[in-house]
């Protein structure tokens, strides 16, 4: 998990980020303060994040691409 948002608002975000690239970390981001409007991921909820980004996809495909090279921290 790279970030959560509870329905009290409180936004947490994952240690890890600070190796990743900066338009990840702003991705990251801007999808958990999105969901202080919208807990959920509707429509509107997408509308909103692009408002602020366009590199959604990008950055989706980079946290797969690379969630295993972070298992390591871990342990």
């Amino acid at each position: 998990r790279w970030g959560s948002c509870s329905s009290q608002g409180h936004v947490s975000l994952n240690w890890k980020l600070i190796l990743a690239p900066e338009f990840v970390i702003d991705y990251v981001v801007i999808h958990e303060l999105a969901h202080l409007k919208h807990q959920n991921h509707s429509k509107r909820f997408w509308n909103l994040v692009s408002q602020y980004t366009d590199k959604t996809s990008d950055s989706k495909q980079w946290l797969k691409k690379h969630y295993f090279e972070f298992e390591f921290l871990d342990r």
